[in-house]
């Protein structure tokens, strides 16, 4: 009898977005996602400068103070595959970008609750027109890591599956994680105070100040 491999697939959690700055809400998600086997790894993925946003921090910068905080762990994946785009095209394009570069990859999406509720209205910045949406398309195509958010609800996974989305796993209190730094709050105590803010970890601290960055 002829012995048969089994192909498994490497489940790679996709973490985008500004880390403008990284806290430790980030890298703590990142962790429990390992922990309990939601992902295989972890990819840190710095957005460049958005059309949708006004960010304070270079790319450069935003993706020292990763470097940071990523480097003791090989699950915890730093990549610059956005930031050498040169320009924002939105999570959907991007992710089938990532698919078509790692075929061998099954790449699930993390994000907080909030902006889990406004994944139906993201947009293609590229063919932007109106109400030209595609966030329906990634909940069809790419499967999505959802973790908690203080203030923001746990998604209605019976309605989520109803519409033909793809799988959601969710990553609450009830799971060991409960979300409460955001890099807006960081940025405004880093403004009023030269104390280190409780979410940022030193070194991270020590890398503003040196720096100087998100001072008015």
């Amino acid at each position: 009898m002829a012995l048969v491999i089994e192909h498994v697939m490497k489940n790679v959690a996709v973490m985008g977005g500004a880390f403008d700055p990284v806290h430790k809400d980030h890298v703590s998600v990142a962790r429990h996602c390992l922990r309990r086997g939601l992902c295989d790894e972890v990819w840190f993925i710095p957005s460049p400068d958005r059309w949708d946003k006004t960010l304070c921090a270079s790319p450069e910068d935003r993706f020292a103070m990763l470097e940071l905080v990523t480097g003791d762990d090989p699950r915890l994946v730093l990549s610059d595959e956005e930031i050498r785009q040169g320009d924002f095209r939105g999570t959907y394009v991007f992710l089938q970008g990532l698919q078509a570069k790692f075929p061998d990859v099954n790449f699930r999406l993390l994000v907080g609750a909030d902006s889990y509720q406004g994944i139906p209205h993201w947009r293609d910045p590229l063919n932007f027109y109106g109400t030209n949406y595609n966030g329906h398309l990634l909940l069809r195509d790419f499967e999505l890591i959802v973790f908690s958010r203080r203030g923001y609800p746990k998604p209605d996974l019976v309605v989520h599956e109803a519409n033909g989305y793809a799988p959601l796993y969710w990553l609450g209190p009830e799971n060991g994680f409960d979300g409460i730094y955001s890099s807006t709050a960081i940025r405004k105590a880093l403004l009023c105070s030269n104390d280190k803010p409780e979410g940022l970890e030193q070194c991270v601290y020590d890398y503003i100040r040196e720096h100087d960055l998100y001072r008015v």
